[in-house]
């Protein structure tokens, strides 16, 4: 049996077991909310693996990797910015958006602010997460294609399918649970591989002298090509955008309670860490054990396909594919539920509960089949089209989420006037080709939060007379 016959079979066995699991929890899926948010029943484990499995993708351990070696060190501040986003989370956003009672994020947005806001938000995250299941597939491809002789289109088929599959038999209540099980596979993935790789290269600190000899500002905190504002950049990208990106969100809303939203973002953060370590581990040790790869997304596959044993190789690559399609199922299940909750419900009166159930399965297909075709316009890097996607949307979303949930004197007027300063200055930024090292989060996230701090200042109370009572009081209190 050859080294291309293992990665497959492993591969094969470890979706397969995750699509009983997947089955067996979807026998308890009878509403649409069971679908979109497990019927707000998920406890710490499940909500913290699902938020794991979820954050890291294929752009995590694929594109990452790449990142840290070409960069070193200095590379780690792509991982900040995330770490950052389960501590936010952990001690307070978290809990506070699951008080809200809401299902999907364009749902806070119309009762928070208003439906005028929620609709064009609703078509941004359609838009944005469509793309971010495209990198999915991208990344997924380059995968199989390292160990298969099969064509794009083929590829392509073979994964739609699969992620149809993952998300159509369960929604949120199976995705969790697979994501779990995703998620704890990853970081024994990792820690095998990072161990194997430090035994090689002579233990951790012969790692970091062997890599300042090749270049010393890879031991820094900062490079020529990373300077402080690239890494603060990184840092926002991450750390504050992901709270405008709703496949995030969603796991907020998912769980039993808002204590349990909170302490698993606690969980999560340790996860995270965990898988964090040992990825740069493998990716600067590997400077040492191949030199000389150049292209980023090339990274991965190179060192596992010619510095791995076969057993260990095949560990890994069932890590990426639980990565790649715990994400992909989660995007997949979003974009169908934003889709159908938060925009066919609003432009059609009187829609039943399985008619909503229907839609969204159906939807799951349509978009999924949009994303595969997407694939074939994409150019970047897996690392930066998940950036420049994740950014557009926190651009707009992240600063009036965070803010709607914290102060009360925001309003729909300060809202949407936020979220198109924030979105246009990323546009802008974007076309001038982030000047200064300077990511367009940055900037964008900044104007957005000015914009709505002030507008709220200077507009009348009145104009928080369209946010639903409820959802007030459950976020401020009764007045």
């Amino acid at each position: 049996m050859n080294n291309n016959t293992i990665y497959l079979a492993v591969t094969v066995a470890f979706m397969i077991g995750l699509a009983i699991i997947g089955i067996m929890i979807s026998r308890g899926v009878k509403s649409s909310e069971d679908w979109m948010v497990a019927g707000k029943s998920l406890g710490k484990i499940p909500m913290a693996g699902t938020y794991f499995a979820t954050i890291v993708s294929a752009t995590s351990i694929m594109s990452y990797m790449g990142y840290y070696y070409l960069n070193g060190w200095p590379g780690w501040w792509n991982a900040a910015g995330t770490l950052m986003t389960s501590f936010l989370a952990c001690i307070y956003f978290a809990r506070k958006v699951r008080q809200s009672e809401c299902n999907t994020l364009p749902e806070f947005i119309e009762k928070r602010y208003s439906r005028a806001f929620s609709i064009p938000a609703s078509l941004l995250v359609v838009l944005c997460c469509t793309a971010l299941l495209a990198n999915q597939v991208t990344g997924a491809v380059i995968l199989l294609q390292s160990f298969v002789d099969w064509s794009t289109i083929t590829c392509c088929v073979i994964l739609l399918l699969v992620f149809i599959v993952f998300t159509c038999i369960g929604g949120m209540k199976a995705v969790a649970w697979t994501d779990t099980v995703c998620a704890l596979v990853i970081i024994v993935g990792v820690w095998i591989i990072a161990g194997e790789f430090l035994f090689r290269v002579g233990g951790f600190t012969a790692m970091n002298e062997g890599i300042a000899a090749v270049d010393p500002e890879f031991v820094q905190g900062f490079s020529v090509s990373i300077p402080p504002m690239t890494a603060l950049s990184w840092v926002i990208t991450w750390g504050i955008c992901n709270f405008g990106a709703p496949q995030f969100v969603a796991r907020f809303m998912s769980a039993e309670s808002p204590e349990v939203a909170s302490k698993s973002q606690g969980i999560t953060g340790i996860g995270l860490l965990l898988f964090y370590v040992p990825l740069a581990i493998i990716g600067l040790c590997g400077i040492l054990i191949h030199p000389g790869i150049e292209k980023q997304d090339a990274v991965f596959t190179t060192l596992i396909m010619s510095e791995v044993t076969p057993l260990m190789g095949a560990v890994m690559l069932a890590a990426v594919v639980a990565a790649i399609i715990s994400t992909a199922d989660s995007l997949l299940l979003l974009v169908a539920t934003t889709f159908t909750h938060d925009f066919y419900c609003k432009v059609k009166s009187n829609v039943t509960d399985k008619e909503e159930l229907l839609v969204s399965r159906v939807s799951t297909i349509v978009f999924g089949v949009g994303s595969v075709v997407l694939t074939f316009f994409i150019n970047d890097t897996i690392q930066t089209f998940q950036a420049k996607a994740v950014t557009l949307m926190g651009s707009a979303l992240a600063v009036t989420t965070m803010v709607g949930v914290a102060y009360k004197k925001a309003n729909k007027i300060s809202a949407m006037i936020a979220a198109v300063c924030g979105f246009v200055t990323a546009v802008i930024w974007y076309a001038l080709n982030q000047p200064f090292g300077i990511m367009p989060a940055l900037p964008a996230c900044a104007v957005c939060f000015v914009v709505i701090m002030v507008a709220s200042w200077i507009t009348p109370a009145s104009a928080n007379d369209t946010a639903d009572k409820e959802v007030m009081e459950n976020l401020f209190g009764k007045q």
